[in-house]
C-alpha cells in the first residue's frame, strides 16, 4: 500500500491492522466488490470524488483502493468527542462545509497532500444525501471545492460511484442531536442512518481538466465542471455508458462531449 507521508508509525500500524483484520470481515458483510480498480494511478496525486449516502462510504472507498487515500471528513464530525484523534490515526483531514477562511484552509491542506503525490478523497455532496436519504435523487448536487482543488493543482479527478443493491435503515438520530453538529435547514427533523448490502464500488476513468487550466476560474466554469462530474458519477451509479466512463473502450473528451 502507498502510505501517506503524514502518517506516523503508530497510525500506519493502526490503519493497516484495520485493513488486514477488519477489512475482509466488513467486506464480506457488505458483499463488497470493486470494478475499475485499474483506473487508480500507481503513483502521483489525484482527486477522488464519490457519492455519499452512508456512514460506511469512507470505509468502502478506502478498502476498495489499494493506495492510501487521504479522505476529507466533514468539519461537523470533529465536534464528536474523540473523533479528531481517531480521524488523525486513519489519515482523515478536516473539510469545512461552510466556506470562508476555514474552507480555504481545507483547500490548502488538500493541495499540500496532492503536491506530495498523494490521493485525496472527497464526498462533494457534503451532508445533503444524508439529510434526504430517501429523496428521489440518489445523488445530490455537488459542492464545488473539489473542482478548485483539482484545477489549481493540475490534478485529474477520478469519479467513483458506491452502489448498493440493498439499503436498510438502522436508526433515526433525533433532531435535537443532529442540530448540535450540523447546520442544515432540516437538521431538526433528524436523520435516518442506513447500512448497505451487496455493494459495488465502481471507479471511473480519470478526468483530465487540462483544457480548463488556462481559463479564469469563474463561478460559471467551476459550476459547469462540478455538474458534469456529478453526471458522470450518476452514470457510474446507474451502470450506464461504462464503456465511456469506466473501461474507456469508447473515447470521451470531458471538455467537448456531452454526458
Amino acid at each position: 500500500m502507498g502510505w501517506s507521508a503524514d502518517l506516523d508509525i503508530k497510525s500506519m500500524l493502526f490503519t493497516e491492522s484495520l485493513r488486514l483484520f477488519l477489512g475482509p470481515l466488513y467486506s464480506f458483510h457488505l458483499r463488497l466488490r470493486c470494478e475499475g480498480e485499474d483506473n487508480i494511478p500507481q503513483s502521483g496525486g489525484a482527486v477522488i470524488v464519490a457519492n455519499h449516502r452512508c456512514y460506511a462510504d469512507p470505509i468502502i472507498l478506502g478498502y476498495s483502493v489499494e493506495r492510501f487515500i487521504n479522505i476529507a471528513a466533514g468539519s461537523h464530525l470533529y465536534a464528536i468527542p474523540g473523533a479528531s484523534h481517531l480521524f488523525k490515526m486513519v489519515g482523515f483531514f478536516k473539510m469545512n462545509l461552510y466556506g470562508g477562511d476555514a474552507g480555504d484552509h481545507s483547500i490548502d491542506e488538500g493541495a499540500r497532500l496532492l503536491e506530495n503525490g498523494e490521493l485525496v478523497g472527497i464526498f462533494p455532496e457534503g451532508v445533503e444525501s444524508f439529510m434526504h436519504v430517501y429523496s428521489a435523487s440518489k445523488i445530490s448536487t455537488f459542492k464545488t471545492g473539489f473542482v478548485k482543488l483539482a484545477l489549481e493543482n493540475h490534478m485529474p479527478v477520478i469519479p467513483v460511484a458506491i452502489v448498493a443493491a440493498e439499503e436498510k435503515k438502522i436508526i433515526k438520530l433525533p433532531g435535537s442531536l443532529v442540530s448540535m453538529f450540523v447546520k442544515h435547514p432540516t437538521a431538526k427533523k433528524g436523520v435516518e442512518l442506513i447500512t448497505y448490502r451487496h455493494v459495488t464500488c465502481r471507479i471511473g476513468k480519470p478526468i483530465d481538466l487540462a483544457s480548463y487550466y488556462s481559463e479564469d476560474e469563474t463561478k460559471f466554469v467551476i459550476d459547469r465542471i462540478a455538474a458534469k462530474v456529478r453526471r458522470i458519477v450518476t452514470k457510474l451509479y446507474d451502470g450506464d455508458d461504462l464503456d465511456r466512463f469506466m473501461t474507456g473502450e469508447t473515447p470521451f473528451d470531458f471538455a467537448r462531449d456531452k454526458v
